[in-house]
């Protein structure tokens, strides 16, 4: 399905709400207030009634979309392009898209990233795994200092990428570039027994101490592979991250970084499907909420 023909199927707001309906109750509709299957709809189609509480509610409570003004046609144009552009797309070039304030177009991008934040990878990765980890923000210096020093330091931000080959990765913002921070976030991220391939950083030397069979490669000394010992699987995705970081958003802050790379993640889990099977997959992690003095206060960072 293109642009064009999205917008054919779903141009209308009575569509987006069928789809809503559908894609939140594919058999029995419940209320999202007692959980009561005993439900009716007004004659209008877009209210609802419980029979059981008695509460009235619509497709859109409980949602991502809650208590949005912005109409569900519009909703789903942005879902459709920030899950299916492989870089991305900004809050400026979504508002001019969808006619919206450039304020209105983050605030729409925050809630559609928070909503894969609060889903995520859940399955621990195995087979072989690389780990890596990188840099955002701050002075440019050398590495080997950064990784010498603390995030806080030069003003950077630390990020944690595991991927199994072939397979999905797991993206976390992580406080330091220290052991303590990164080898918890492998055992969260890792099935025990797995094959770990790293640089040689010296964080990851006690791998095999936590029960993990680990190969490294020497990056220092102009080694970038081994046979089948390399990182090249997890430094691509480090590439394509940070051109799109760089390139379409420009500044990340802490606060939200956590956001972004939940987005990245979660493409990058999708690349097999097609974009309309990946803007479909986003509404199964639709079922939470997040208002803006959330979003500035910092409560919905992650």
């Amino acid at each position: 399905m293109n642009l064009l023909e999205f917008q054919r199927k779903f141009g209308s707001e009575e569509a987006c709400l069928e789809y809503l309906e559908q894609s939140r109750w594919p058999k029995d509709r419940y209320c999202p207030h007692c959980g009561s299957i005993k439900t009716y709809k007004f004659a209008d189609g877009k209210l609802f009634k419980c029979g059981d509480c008695r509460k009235q509610f619509t497709t859109k409570v409980g949602t991502i979309f809650s208590d949005s003004k912005i109409p569900l046609y519009k909703w789903f144009l942005a879902i459709y392009l920030a899950t299916s552009l492989k870089k991305g797309i900004s809050s400026m070039q979504l508002s001019r898209y969808l006619g919206v304030t450039q304020k209105t177009a983050w605030f729409m991008l925050q809630r559609i990233r928070f909503a894969l934040v609060k889903s995520g990878n859940k399955n621990l990765l195995q087979d072989v795994v690389e780990v890596d980890e990188t840099y955002l923000g701050g002075k440019g210096i050398n590495r080997a200092k950064e990784r010498r020093s603390t995030e806080q330091d030069y003003n950077k931000q630390v990020v944690m990428g595991t991927v199994q080959r072939g397979g999905k990765t797991k993206i976390k913002h992580v406080k330091s570039a220290g052991a303590r921070a990164l080898l918890p976030e492998i055992q969260q991220s890792v099935k025990p027994d797995t094959q770990i391939y790293s640089d040689e950083y010296g964080a990851y030397k006690t791998l095999p101490r936590l029960g993990y069979p680990h190969g490294t490669v020497r990056h220092r000394s102009n080694q970038f592979r081994s046979g089948d010992i390399h990182t090249q699987t997890i430094e691509g995705f480090w590439s394509h991250f940070k051109r799109g970081i760089n390139g379409t958003y420009h500044h990340v802050s802490a606060k939200h970084l956590q956001k972004y790379c939940s987005e990245y993640e979660y493409r990058y889990n999708t690349r097999s499907i097609s974009d309309i099977e990946r803007f479909s997959e986003w509404f199964a992690n639709s079922l939470c909420r997040l208002t803006y003095k959330e979003l500035i206060d910092g409560r919905g960072t992650s």
